[in-house]
């Protein structure tokens, strides 16, 4: 176990995915309680880093581009992979702790020379037992994936859970969501629920059949509004439901960055989304989030948050949307038996008691 007061400078490695590096922040959390006076840098892909920027337990986000370094010129790629690992040890950390746990990042945690540097031991990769000081924490398979980044803090004396899971969402993201929905003239009676309809794979995406039927029946409830959420490449599916739905009452938001996605989601009531990366975003700046799952296993990768709710159904197909709406009603019930008036967060933190 190390000192509790003797950890100045800490490094967590963790590059993707994005809901990995979401579903990280609970445990970077933990450690700021634990070290408030630590310098606490966590080293991601380039392509997530505006998450952990919106983190404020993380003092320095340290951006790398991976597919560069792995797809780019060779040469330029050594080059880069060398002059990172030269930055790290330069940093003079005090532990190095590997959350991602490949060949790759072993190495530039031995090459640290951190005096403190741990691994997690996963359970279908090699392990470099050598790049290491401490006892590695082994992957245990059947907790959620938050709990297994909270289980790498344990050989700290840290024990938490994932409760404190919100990202701080500046005021500047909140007006830039304010400013996007002006042109609509929103009443004051009117609420939003999001749909995140896209999902980077065909056996994730839930039919378009079953999203405009759920549509239906949203807008029935009195005030309400929809919000289209797509990712990059997946703008013809939010514009198919777009058009098939044809109201006034339907917003079309696509290939928004993650900060501006972020703030937007933070202006809906409910957030239902297939499962992907953008569906934990919802829940962490503090929306209700419905996850729709089919291939993966919604025990370890179901949003976070107190009233969060999934369905699950052994093909992507097979989901009914009577199902889905049942558990939206649920969701709305339990909001309603805490006496949540939810208008969204007007400031960094939000008004969800997680």
């Amino acid at each position: 176990m190390l000192p509790p007061l003797d950890l100045k400078k800490i490094l967590i490695i963790r590059f993707a995915r994005l809901g990995d590096i979401i579903l990280l922040v609970p445990a970077l959390r933990a450690l700021r309680k634990q070290f408030p006076g630590a310098k606490l840098d966590v080293l991601v892909d380039h392509r997530y880093a505006p998450i952990l920027k919106m983190c404020s337990a993380v003092s320095e986000v340290i951006p790398v581009n991976r597919l560069e370094m792995r797809d780019g010129n060779r040469l330029k790629a050594l080059w880069n992979i060398l002059r990172l690992a030269e930055n790290v040890r330069q940093r003079g950390y005090d532990l190095v702790s590997d959350f991602h746990s490949f060949r790759e990042t072993h190495l530039l945690t031995w090459y640290s020379r951190a005096r403190w540097r741990l691994g997690l031991k996963r359970i279908h990769s090699p392990y470099s037992s050598f790049c290491f000081n401490l006892e590695p924490v082994v992957e245990d398979d059947s907790l959620h994936v938050s709990s297994v980044f909270l289980s790498m803090l344990a050989p700290l004396g840290i024990k938490a859970d994932a409760s404190d899971c919100l990202l701080d969402l500046p005021c500047s993201h909140v007006n830039q969501a304010e400013e996007f929905l002006r042109p609509y003239r929103i009443a004051g009676n009117e609420w939003f629920v999001g749909f995140n309809v896209g999902a980077g794979s065909k056996s994730r995406t839930w039919p378009q059949d079953g999203f405009a039927q759920l549509a239906v029946q949203v807008l029935h409830q009195p005030g309400a509004r929809l919000i289209l959420f797509s990712g990059p490449g997946e703008d013809k599916i939010s514009l198919a439901l777009h058009e098939r739905l044809r109201s006034s009452r339907v917003i079309l938001a696509k290939n928004l960055r993650l900060p501006e996605l972020a703030a937007l989601f933070s202006k809906c009531r409910i957030l239902v989304s297939n499962d992907t990366g953008p569906m934990h975003l919802g829940a962490a700046v503090g929306v209700p989030t419905l996850g729709i799952f089919s291939v993966a296993r919604p025990e370890h990768y179901s949003p976070l948050g107190r009233f969060s709710r999934y369905v699950r159904s052994q093909s992507i197909q097979m989901v009914a949307v009577e199902t889905v709406y049942a558990e939206f009603l649920q969701i709305q019930e339990s909001m309603r038996k805490a006496n949540l008036d939810w208008v969204g967060p007007t400031d960094s933190k939000s008004s969800l008691d997680f």
